[in-house]
């Protein structure tokens, strides 16, 4: 298990070393503390509706005083995308929080505006240290009628998988048909409990944004893979175990690679289907034990600024993935968008049918801010000026649109010329 532990160093150390595996960090941990602190004010006052004003200009000072220091050579701090991941990272004080560790924790939702409680159960490594992270994050899903408590237990039992991963089990509606759903007050989903649970331990645990995994077991497998079509950003992978995939398309999963642990023909059809389309790995290994799970998750990270983007929206989920968003509007056979991004020319190019308008967030690790960016829809060319923006990127780290693996400094929304296909159709 010794190579299995060095992957776990590497791993940690690369958050700290680069953000994202695209750019180093241009300054110190200290300076991403003091940032961060600067961050968690103008969050709490948010939160609190008072003194944001004052919270976000001093945290425009702080960020001012980096246009001093040598990387910069009085650049827009706003370019540096990896530093300002890594002082959002630090805002969320993990090193206050009061942890369990070394043992199964059960735990209910917090902040719930549903209703109903939604239980889950967590798991720290014994030797947890905010200071030592971040962490891999699993967030599991049960079999069909087994307990949080129970699944953490008996089947995510390996040491070396205990002593350097968070593992998170939620719980699901009692009927399965509800797993997929969305949820509503009163009417328990899965998505719902998913994303709640999703958002209380990543506000808890040092946990790697690049490093969060969804995992279901049995009939959890199709579950997840469901889900996670609905937010294909939040996660580095899915990961099935001795369940089928179900009826689930691959179609928004270029980025979003899978590895079966068991599963059967669904799975490998799943499998093929991705390696067809040339979108992300999907692995079938029937034998695979807990681990090569574990080296699997330790290998995988994010594609946080992936070059290509295909997704095949729906009501109301998904409209959103990476560095695009689309309206929500009525649902239309054949609707789709893909976006391609080249560093190289500093353009855009989005293809799309029925959709009208496409949202496209930027930073400087897709593309230049300083230099004019070329945006092409459906043929028609926009080149236009992105100005980083403060007042931007701080709505997208309040609406936790920005997390610390992914952060965007810039949006601007395009018309998409219709198509001959959407006339004819």
């Amino acid at each position: 298990m010794r190579k299995l532990r060095n992957l776990l160093v590497v791993s940690g150390l690369l958050f700290f070393a680069s953000a994202s595996v695209q750019e180093a960090h241009l300054l110190k941990e200290s300076d991403h503390r003091k940032i961060g602190k600067e961050i968690a004010e103008c969050i709490e006052a948010k939160i609190k509706e008072k003194g944001r004003f004052k919270a976000e200009e001093k945290l425009r000072d702080a960020l001012g005083k980096w246009t001093k220091k040598k990387p910069f050579k009085n650049k827009d701090p706003l370019f540096a995308t990896a530093d300002l991941g890594a002082c959002l990272w630090h805002s969320m004080g993990y090193d206050k929080k009061k942890i369990t560790k070394g043992k199964v924790k059960s735990k209910t939702v917090a902040d719930n505006p549903y209703g109903y409680d939604i239980e889950y159960c967590v798991w720290a490594p014994s030797k947890y240290r905010a200071k030592s992270g971040p962490y891999p994050l699993v967030l599991c899903i049960p079999e069909a009628g087994q307990r949080t408590f129970d699944h953490l237990i008996e089947d995510w039992a390996l040491g070396d998988l205990r002593s350097s991963t968070i593992l998170a089990a939620v719980s699901m509606p009692e009927d399965v048909s509800a797993w997929t759903e969305l949820g509503s007050p009163g009417k328990p989903g899965g998505y719902a409990n998913l994303m709640l649970v999703f958002k209380e331990v990543t506000q808890s645990y040092a946990v790697d944004f690049d490093q969060i995994f969804l995992a279901g077991k049995g009939a959890g497998v199709a579950a997840a893979l469901q889900l996670a079509e609905l937010a294909p950003d939040r996660f580095a992978g899915v990961i099935g175990r001795t369940g089928d995939a179900g009826e689930v398309s691959h179609e928004n999963f270029r980025n979003l690679p899978v590895f079966f642990a068991g599963g059967g023909q669904q799975a490998t059809a799943f499998a093929e289907a991705m390696e067809e389309a040339g979108f992300a790995e999907a692995v079938t290994r029937p034998e695979a034990l807990e681990e090569d799970v574990l080296a699997w998750i330790l290998a995988t990270r994010r594609r946080s600024y992936p070059q290509e983007i295909s997704l095949r929206p729906r009501l109301p989920f998904p409209n959103k993935a990476y560095w695009l968003e689309i309206p929500h509007t009525e649902e239309v056979e054949g609707r789709m968008i893909h976006g391609k991004l080249d560093p190289a020319t500093n353009e855009i190019t989005i293809t799309a049918k029925h959709v009208s308008s496409v949202t496209i967030y930027f930073n400087d690790l897709m593309l230049d801010l300083d230099l004019p960016v070329t945006v092409v829809c459906n043929g028609v060319r926009n080149e236009d000026v992105i100005p980083r923006n403060f007042t931007t990127m701080m709505h997208l780290i309040y609406f936790g649109r920005n997390d610390a693996g992914r952060f965007y400094t810039a949006s601007r929304e395009y018309d998409i010329p219709r198509v001959e296909e959407e006339d004819e159709g």
